[in-house]
C-alpha cells in the first residue's frame, strides 16, 4: 500500500496521489525546488494560455458555440465567460491608451456642445459649478481625466444592461437567467475585440497622414463596419445559443444589434453622469 499522507486542503489522511475531495496532490521531496517551481509555472502558464487561445478562437470564429458549450457544461477546456470578457476589456483599454483614443468617453466640451443631451448637460454642469464656484475651464481638466478612467473601468455595465434585453428577446425559450449573462459576456468580448481592430485601423490611417478617428469620414466608415460586423456575429450566435431560426432570427439580430449601438450611446451619457457626480 502507498504511504499515507495528510491532505493540506481538507486535513484528511489519504493514500492516493491526489485528494479525491479537494484535488490537492501529495507533497514530494523535490517540491519547492527551483526546477519544480519552474516546471509548475510552465505547466500553469501553458494551461491558461491554451485555454485563452482556444476560447478566443472559439468566440471569434464560432459565434454562439462557446455560449452553447458553457451552458451544456463543457467548461474545463475554456476560460470562464467573465474572465474572457475581462481580458478583452483590458486589451481594448490598453489599445486605447497606446493610441491615445477614447472611444467610450467624451470630453466635457463635447457633452456641453456636441452630444444630443448637450442642453441637459449644460444645465447640470451649471448647477454643479454654481455650488463649487469653479469655472468650466478648471473643471474640464478634472472631468476629462476622470471620464476616461470611468469609461475604461465600468464597461461591465453594458453587459449588465444587454443581458436583460437578450432575456426579453428570447423569453419564449425559457432559458435560465445565467444563460443570458453568459451570452452577453461573449457578445461583448467579441465587440471589444472588434473595437480593438477598428481603433488600430484608424491609427494606421492617422500614421499615413490622415486624421484617424477625428475624421468624420473615417468615423462613419468604421461605425458602419462595426455595426455590420455586430449584426453578422449576433445573427450567427443566436442560432447555437438560443436555437433561433428563420425570419425571427433575422429580426432578433437586427433588434439586438440596434441595442448594442444604443447602449454605447447610453454608456457615454451614463459616464457623463457618473463623472459629474463623483468628481469633487
Amino acid at each position: 500500500m502507498p504511504k499515507s499522507w495528510i491532505c493540506p486542503g481538507c486535513a484528511r489522511r489519504r493514500r492516493s496521489s491526489f485528494c479525491p475531495d479537494c484535488g490537492e496532490g501529495k507533497l514530494r521531496e523535490r517540491d519547492l525546488s527551483l526546477n519544480d517551481i519552474a516546471r509548475q509555472f510552465a505547466k500553469g502558464f501553458s494551461s491558461v494560455d491554451g485555454k485563452l487561445l482556444r476560447s478566443s478562437r472559439a468566440v471569434v470564429t464560432k459565434p454562439g458555440a462557446l455560449t452553447d458549450a458553457y451552458v451544456r457544461g463543457e467548461r474545463r477546456r475554456f476560460l470562464a465567460p467573465l474572465g474572457l470578457f475581462l481580458i478583452a476589456n483590458a486589451l481594448f483599454a490598453g489599445i486605447q491608451s497606446l493610441t491615445g483614443t477614447n472611444v467610450l468617453s467624451s470630453p466635457l466640451q463635447s457633452h456641453l456642445q456636441v452630444q444630443d443631451w448637450h442642453d441637459l448637460a449644460r444645465s447640470l454642469v451649471e448647477q454643479r459649478l454654481a455650488m463649487t464656484g469653479e469655472t468650466v475651464a478648471d473643471y474640464s481638466q478634472r472631468f476629462d481625466r476622470a471620464a476616461i478612467f470611468n469609461a475604461k473601468a465600468l464597461m461591465i455595465l453594458m453587459v449588465m444592461a444587454f443581458a436583460p434585453i437578450a432575456a426579453l428577446s428570447f423569453r419564449g425559450r425559457h432559458k435560465a437567467a445565467g444563460v443570458h449573462v453568459v451570452f452577453a459576456l461573449h457578445i461583448y468580448t467579441f465587440v471589444f475585440l472588434l473595437l480593438c481592430v477598428s481603433v488600430l485601423l484608424a491609427e494606421v490611417e492617422h500614421l499615413v497622414g490622415g486624421d484617424g478617428l477625428r475624421s468624420p469620414a473615417v468615423d462613419t466608415v468604421l461605425s458602419v463596419f462595426n455595426l455590420a460586423a455586430c449584426f453578422g456575429y449576433i445573427y450567427l450566435a443566436i442560432g447555437p445559443a438560443y436555437g433561433a431560426r428563420g425570419t425571427s432570427r433575422f429580426a432578433s439580430a437586427v433588434a439586438l444589434t440596434a441595442c448594442v449601438g444604443v447602449l454605447f450611446v447610453g454608456y457615454r451619457f451614463l459616464i457623463f453622469l457618473i463623472t459629474l457626480y463623483s468628481t469633487s
